[in-house]
């Protein structure tokens, strides 16, 4: 049974638009602090603070903490943690890169994200920065794994090369069932911990060039993953050629290719 306790004594409602599930669970944040490692030797972002359960602690730390919270209905609570200033208020994926605030030490990134969002949250970090030195986030248990998993595990998937070609990721070491939070989803949950890795940007168009192939490959992932790209890109480049050169086998499929192998291959 989950450990509980009250982030707030606001007997605040969830939105089930926003996709809202409160933790009421304290392994959650206890995890999280662990992994983010905050001092005041970095600035946080925390992304979808909710009631503040996570909040208080990063606090506690001495780091230059920024909230960014969708639901404006959460500001009395968070106002009373935060000052004004360090509170961004609205949806973060539609926040342009210019309009977020500049970190004055190095970034910490962490969050209980809602599902639907969860992945593009990620996504967008990874593809377009800021790069943070470390991000942590409890999503679904299954995007986590896969987020993490290494090339031919059964879960590797679009995802993990993804993530493995901008960072270096693995998944939190506790599973959190649906008791940890209300509403209760009817999901499990686990911490996906990012170390993204830096890079100029013209490394990093590299590795968004390759992703339009690796997308098109893990579409037909029982597919063998030659014929694909013969099929698909037929004008492209002599892919007999480049597979052999790369020592890919002919009839590899997609999860049998690294991410390091898919980035030499489309560049």
């Amino acid at each position: 049974m989950s450990r509980q306790f009250r982030g707030s004594q606001s007997c605040l409602r969830a939105k089930k638009s926003l996709g809202q599930n409160f933790c009421i669970d304290e392994r959650i944040p206890n995890e999280i602090i662990k992994e983010l490692n905050p001092s005041n030797d970095y600035s946080v972002w925390e992304i979808g603070p909710g009631k503040g359960a996570l909040t208080k602690r990063i606090l506690d730390t001495g780091a230059d903490l920024h909230l960014f919270e969708i639901d404006e209905r959460l500001k009395d609570i968070l106002e009373e943690l935060s000052p004004k200033e360090k509170i961004t208020w609205g949806d973060f994926l539609e926040l342009k890169n210019e309009d977020l605030p500049v970190p004055t030490k190095p970034l910490l990134v962490c969050g209980n994200l809602p599902y639907y969002c969860g992945t593009p949250i990620i996504k967008r970090f990874l593809e377009k920065g800021p790069t943070p030195v470390r991000m942590v986030f409890l999503l679904q248990h299954e995007v986590a794994l896969k987020a993490s998993v290494p090339v031919n595990h059964k879960e590797y998937s679009y995802l993990s090369v993804h993530t493995a070609l901008f960072a270096k990721a693995r998944i939190g070491s506790n599973k959190y069932g649906p008791a940890s939070f209300v509403p209760q989803p009817k999901i499990d949950s686990s911490l996906l911990i990012l170390e993204p890795i830096q890079m100029s940007e013209q490394e990093r168009q590299k590795r968004l060039n390759a992703l339009k192939y690796i997308s098109a490959l893990f579409n037909q992932r029982r597919k063998i993953a030659l014929s694909t790209l013969k099929r698909t890109f037929p004008e492209t480049t002599d892919w007999i050629e480049r597979f052999s050169k790369l020592g890919i086998d002919e009839k590899a499929r997609p999860e049998n290719i690294s991410p390091e192998q898919f980035l030499e291959l489309f560049n």
